[in-house]
């Protein structure tokens, strides 16, 4: 799928993981007077934690009065910590928000953007219970059998959170946006944390590991074209030059402007 970006849009930043919280968004947008620009959200978004209805109604109105105004457009890529349905069957698609499916290209001026979500929750043990009690609580208060709580009770985890790799594309690619990233970038060790969740879980490190081997499937597909790489999920900053590729990992809301010759 192609998103084209409209010509009014004159700047390209890109956002760390948000979980959740549009008025951080709101507040980057105000106090740094954004106008005019596309951002572009690099997974763990937050969708799917409340019902479409919740954003539909309440998160969505509430961003788009202020990217309205200043003429910003968001695009979100799935997260570990997102619903994958939002952005396979893009439920929320609007003029100023959209989610955007996997291997989607955004085209930005006479650039390519890649979009390539998904990553694993190094607690999904914790979140796989987490989602177990919440359908007993709700079939408990509304009196319903397994399946209708199952479909309608509150998640915190999805299954099919993992990276797909899918074949080379035509298109030319020039920069690529992900959650996760190669096995090769920062960071290239697993911390006491992710070692600490695994006594828990004995499939982590290798899921982990093919998370990343993933994305080094993908960075051998575009290698030759590929200028710039941003990515989150780490909840760390990073800046590393890598084969004449920029790589950039963003903090949890950290938002970078992508430099090109107009905004230099």
């Amino acid at each position: 799928m192609v998103f084209k970006i409209p010509e009014s849009i004159v700047d390209l930043y890109f956002y760390g993981d948000n979980h959740g919280r549009p008025e951080y968004i709101i507040y980057q947008v105000k106090q740094h007077l954004i106008k005019n620009a596309a951002i572009i959200l690099c997974g763990d978004v937050g969708f799917g934690f409340e019902s479409l209805e919740h954003y539909t109604n309440n998160v969505i109105p509430q961003l788009e009065k202020t990217l309205k105004k200043s003429n910003v457009i968001i695009y979100c890529i799935k997260g570990n910590h997102d619903d994958p349905k939002y952005y396979s069957e893009q439920l929320i698609n609007t003029d100023y928000i959209k989610c955007v499916p996997d291997y989607s290209v955004i085209q930005f001026k006479d650039k390519n953007i890649l979009c390539v979500g998904g990553g694993i929750s190094i607690d999904r043990t914790y979140r796989i219970k987490t989602n177990s009690i919440n359908i007993i609580n709700y079939m408990k208060w509304h009196n319903c059998q397994y399946e209708f709580a199952e479909k309608n009770a509150k998640k915190c985890y999805w299954e099919d959170e993992q990276i797909v790799y899918q074949p080379k594309i035509n298109e030319r690619i020039d920069i690529i946006a992900t959650h996760s990233a190669p096995s090769f970038c920062f960071p290239s060790f697993k911390g006491d944390f992710v070692l600490k969740w695994a006594e828990y879980d004995d499939k982590l490190l290798a899921d982990i590991d093919k998370e990343r081997s993933t994305l080094d499937l993908v960075y051998n597909d575009y290698k030759d074209t590929v200028t710039h790489w941003y990515y989150g999920h780490f909840h760390k900053s990073n800046y590393e030059i890598i084969n004449n590729t920029t790589f950039r990992l963003l903090n949890i809301d950290e938002l970078f402007l992508h430099v090109t010759d107009d905004n230099y």
